[in-house]
């Protein structure tokens, strides 16, 4: 795209944006992973009373693992048709069931954290193993995406299409029937327990919502010529 649309010079400058945006994306991955792993499971499951000292070198840990990991698992790029094809496809395993989960944590009061839990794992899960299927049997991608003839980008889209509504079934499911968090622990955190900053004030060309619609008016133009 870059060859087809720039002229001379500029698609060295474009690779290099691309590199900065995925290195970029790597380091918030690998801190976030780090972060995760630390406070939400190694802190609160394993050990509750550390020194920081520990927690800092278990972090650091976690951070040279993760890069590994990931090291290892560009060596799976080449079974795939592409590196779009494959970053589609690690997209179906984790994004929409992380997404579902944040947003209905967010939004909804009531979901609670065994919710989020079991969402986000039978999200993960089934997209995993609607992936194995189609490897094993290729006449499945007609179940996963409705078309005989569908491509590996068109059966990522709808193994992220049945995974995420996945998530967002079970996570409804399971906080609906567990005890949700107290309403003064959601102060901050949810949507209704969050104080709104006042705007009225501000200059409509300073406001989020003002560029929120310019950013779709983009989206959508660049949506119709490049359809």
């Amino acid at each position: 795209m870059l060859v087809r649309y720039c002229g001379p010079g500029l698609p060295g400058l474009g690779v290099t944006a691309l590199i900065s945006g995925f290195m970029s994306g790597m380091a918030g991955n690998v801190s976030a992973f780090s972060t995760v792993w630390i406070y939400d499971i190694y802190r609160q499951l394993i050990r509750k009373n550390a020194l920081d000292e520990h927690y800092v070198a278990m972090g650091r840990w976690c951070s040279i693992l993760s890069v590994l990991v990931s090291i290892g698992t560009a060596y799976l790029v080449p079974f795939s048709k592409s590196v779009m094809d494959y970053v589609q496809a690690l997209a179906s395993f984790f994004v929409p069931q992380l997404f579902g989960t944040v947003l209905l944590g967010m939004a909804w009061r009531r979901a609670t954290p065994a919710g989020g839990f079991w969402g986000l794992f039978c999200g993960t899960t089934s997209s995993i193993l609607m992936w194995v299927w189609v490897r094993l049997d290729p006449s499945k991608v007609a179940v996963i995406a409705l078309s005989p003839q569908a491509k590996d980008m068109s059966e990522s889209m709808f193994r992220l299409l049945w995974s995420g509504l996945l998530c967002f079934i079970v996570t409804i499911t399971v906080s609906l029937f567990t005890r949700p968090k107290h309403v003064e622990e959601l102060t901050g955190l949810v949507y209704g327990r969050t104080p709104l900053a006042d705007d009225e004030r501000i200059p409509v060309s300073k406001r989020p919502v003002f560029w929120a619609g310019v950013s779709l008016a983009i989206f959508l133009l660049l949506q119709y010529v490049f359809w």
